[in-house]
C-alpha cells in the first residue's frame, strides 16, 4: 500500500509541474504580440541570457511590442533595463563581427542618433549573428576577430546612439543566406536579414519569448547551466 502511494504521488506531483508549465505559457500568450512566431522550448535552445548567473534583470521592450520593435529587422529585439558599466556576457560561442566603441553616454533626458551607438556582434557557427548595442565608450572588452565562448563577458552595457535612457538592446539575425537581395541589378548584393524568435536556456519558462515588465516585473534571473 505504501509503494502504492508513493508512487500515486508522484504521478500526481508530476502532473501539477506539467500543467502550471502548460498555465503559464497559456497566461504569457496573451501579452505576446508575435503571433506564430516559432520560438523554441528553453531546454533545447542554444542561448543564454546576455547577462551574468545570479543577476536579475527586468524587460523594458520585448517582442513584436507597438515601439521600435514592431516589425522587420527589430522585431524579435530585446531592451533590457541595466545600468551603465553592466557586465555584458555572449549569449551564444562564436566569432566577434564589428566593433564600435568611441561614442560618449548620453546625458541623462537626451535622446541620441542611431547611428552614434557602440556596439559588438558575435557571429555563431550556424551563420547567425548576435547584435550588442548601445554599449558605453571602450565598452567592447573583445577584438574583431575574438573568439568568445558562451557565458563570457564581452562588453560593458551603456547609454549611446538612438536611446531614451541606459539599457542593452540585443537581437539575434537571421543567417545570410537566409537573407533577403533587395539589389534587383546584376552582379550586386544588398542583404536584408531579420532578427529571429530566441529563447534561453538559463532562466524561468518563457514560451513565447521574454515578457516585458508590466507582465514581469520581478524580471529574469540568469541560472546556473
Amino acid at each position: 500500500m505504501k509503494k502504492l502511494l508513493l508512487v500515486l504521488s508522484l504521478f500526481l506531483l508530476i502532473y501539477a509541474c506539467s500543467k502550471d508549465e502548460e498555465n503559464l505559457c497559456a497566461d504569457s500568450d496573451l501579452g505576446v504580440n508575435c503571433q506564430g512566431a516559432d520560438y523554441v522550448k528553453n531546454s533545447d535552445s542554444p542561448y543564454v541570457l546576455p547577462w551574468e548567473t545570479g543577476k536579475t534583470f527586468s524587460i523594458g521592450q520585448g517582442n513584436c511590442t507597438e515601439g521600435s520593435h514592431s516589425l522587420g529587422q527589430l522585431q524579435f529585439a530585446y531592451d533590457i533595463n541595466m545600468p551603465i558599466g553592466t557586465n555584458i556576457v555572449a549569449m551564444r560561442s562564436g566569432i566577434v563581427g564589428k566593433v564600435i566603441e568611441s561614442f560618449e553616454d548620453l546625458e541623462p533626458g537626451t535622446v541620441g542618433l542611431a547611428d552614434e551607438a557602440n556596439y559588438i556582434t558575435v557571429k555563431h557557427d550556424d551563420g547567425t549573428e548576435a547584435q550588442y548595442v548601445h554599449l558605453t565608450l571602450n565598452g567592447a572588452l573583445k577584438n574583431e576577430g575574438d573568439s568568445v565562448i558562451q557565458g563570457e563577458i564581452i562588453a560593458l552595457s551603456g547609454n549611446t546612439g538612438y536611446t531614451t535612457g541606459p539599457h542593452l538592446h540585443f537581437q539575434v539575425m537571421q543567417a545570410l543566406t537566409e537573407c533577403e537581395d533587395t539589389d534587383d541589378r546584376p552582379n550586386y548584393i544588398r542583404y536584408f536579414c531579420n532578427s529571429i524568435p530566441i529563447t534561453f536556456k538559463n532562466t524561468s519558462e518563457h514560451c513565447f519569448g521574454l515578457l516585458d515588465s508590466k507582465l514581469m516585473p520581478n524580471g529574469y534571473t540568469a541560472e546556473p547551466y
